[in-house]
């Protein structure tokens, strides 16, 4: 399979989009023109499949909305106004057509006309997984790490050396699925290019706001579709690590999941597994400050994880996803890492999980990452480790359950003064073609997927139990007291008073010392 996709900046597709561009765009016309509109079919006349009533070639929607955060530059960074810096004409799709080229149906959507609701595949706990699913995930995962992406490539310069020195050589890579997907986050994250070894670090557009959600959402979804296209199989779906477990040791780091420890080398994954083959991608990301340059998907190494367990660390438990859930409002002023009561902010780490701001806590999903370490604790790199994928998935898990609590309108989400990529309406970077955070701000079950998970306190379910076992217990405990009471009485009848317990009884209370 090859690549079909131009880049610079990521974009994925709630009907497929995905990031960087697709290759018939990533040409000399495309780049000059800025217009990525790609005929549907053999027909050239039928652009955007057009001929079909799918959809038609327009200028790009932006958001105008003033931002927030650290980021303070203007026109410096080609993720700005997303995708404009490389094209401000795409297809726009009609109805639940989507894609490129309004080749395909949106997430959720089948048949030949996208007028079918599709029914939703299941993500499962990856223990819970039969032998049969295990081994189709870990080889359809060995599979994208092997095959060169059908549609998409990525940019190998910055945008302003995008077509070479002479300006006739655009700077693109093939790539893999996988590390497609790995070079999507890392673009996401990069810091901004002023010049040689002048990086501006304070800019994300996948973490540290409102967009970590569903950022995360659609990079996986994206995932996830080319993987049920590249194995057959339209009801193949990504598993979850419910990482919650409270636990000092990462039950999904083992030989026959996602790769055990080396036992010469503990920072790399054992011999044994199909994992320790694995090169990384996107790692380097000083040299490429440094060079004035982007990740170009080239080899840099093997996954490192050196698991920094043990001692009193621990990952997160039920305790802490169920407090998080607890928080009503999904995001708080000024929509980032100090954020309080923000169940975003308390999700993706940066508050304890009942909300309460503390900058000394790391916790849920930023936890996990970070007593992984190796690899997964830098963000630019984090995806190339396959536990990213299993983590993700139940980060979203989460979101998904608080979303079936609360049923929050699109207003919750804020539409300004959010980090730069963080408004409602911004298009996430680098996924192409356009899509906004707004139109992934919806239950899963409407994007084609659900999860097979049951949350402790979920419809009041163990509250009712244990509320039940205490009135029961003292129900019991009545029982217990009359009983002895009547006895007594009718002791002392026959024998005088006898105090019960012989102790003096004083004021002093319970929490006091005695």
């Amino acid at each position: 399979m090859k690549v079909l996709v131009c880049l610079l900046c990521l974009l994925l597709w709630v009907g497929p989009a995905q990031a960087q561009f697709p290759r018939v765009c990533c040409t000399v016309e495309g780049i000059l023109s800025k217009q990525c509109c790609p005929a549907m079919g053999s027909d050239p006349a039928n652009i955007c499949g057009s001929l079909s009533g799918r959809g038609n070639c327009s200028a790009v929607r932006v958001d105008n909305k003033p931002w927030g955060g650290p980021y303070r530059l203007r026109n410096v960074d080609d993720r700005e106004r997303w995708p404009t810096k490389f094209f401000n004409q795409t297809c726009r799709c009609t109805g639940n057509y989507a894609g490129y080229d309004c080749g395909q149906c949106k997430f959720g959507w089948t048949g030949p006309n996208c007028d079918q609701r599709k029914a939703p595949v299941v993500r499962k706990n990856i223990h819970a997984l039969t032998p049969e699913e295990l081994q189709e995930f870990l080889d359809a995962l060995e599979l994208a790490k092997t095959t060169i992406h059908p549609d998409y490539m990525i940019a190998t310069q910055h945008w302003l050396g995008l077509l070479g020195p002479n300006g006739t050589q655009p700077q693109f890579a093939n790539i893999s699925i996988y590390d497609f997907f790995v070079w999507q986050h890392y673009y996401s994250v990069r810091d901004t290019l002023l010049g040689p070894g002048r990086p501006f670090k304070a800019i994300d557009f996948s973490h540290k706001g409102p967009a970590f959600i569903t950022w995360h959402r659609y990079h996986l979804l994206s995932l996830e579709r080319d993987l049920q296209r590249l194995t057959g199989n339209e009801n193949f779906a990504i598993p979850f690590w419910n990482f919650a477990t409270g636990q000092s040791d990462c039950d999904v780091c083992t030989d026959s999941l996602l790769g055990g420890r080396n036992p010469n080398n503990p920072s790399l994954i054992n011999n044994q597994s199909r994992f320790s083959r694995w090169g990384v991608v996107c790692n380097s990301l000083d040299d490429y400050n440094r060079l004035v340059t982007l990740c170009n998907g080239t080899n840099e190494g093997s996954i490192q994880r050196g698991i920094a367990m043990g001692g009193n660390t621990s990952l997160p438990t039920m305790s802490d996803v169920r407090s998080c859930l607890g928080i009503r409002d999904f995001d708080s002023p000024p929509y980032f890492t100090n954020s309080s009561f923000s169940f975003r902010n308390a999700l993706e780490g940066y508050e304890k999980p009942d909300g309460e701001l503390d900058e000394s806590v790391n916790n849920l999903h930023n936890l996990v990452h970070s007593l992984l370490n190796g690899t997964s604790a830098l963000s630019h790199s984090a995806a190339n480790d396959p536990i990213f994928l299993v983590l993700h998935a139940f980060t979203d898990a989460i979101f998904d359950e608080w979303m079936k609590r609360f049923v929050p309108s699109n207003a919750t989400f804020p539409d300004e003064m959010a980090p730069i990529g963080h408004n409602r309406d911004y298009n996430m970077v680098p996924f192409f073609p356009p899509i906004t955070n707004e139109e992934i701000y919806i239950p899963s079950e409407q994007l084609g997927y659900s999860y097979s998970v049951a949350f402790d306190d979920a419809d009041g379910g163990p509250t009712v139990f244990v509320l039940g076992s205490t009135l029961g217990g003292v129900f019991i405990g009545l029982l217990v007291l009359l009983l002895i009471f009547v006895l007594y009485r009718r002791q002392r009848r026959n024998r005088g008073f006898e105090p019960l317990i012989k102790a003096d009884f004083t004021n002093r209370k319970y929490t006091e010392e005695a």
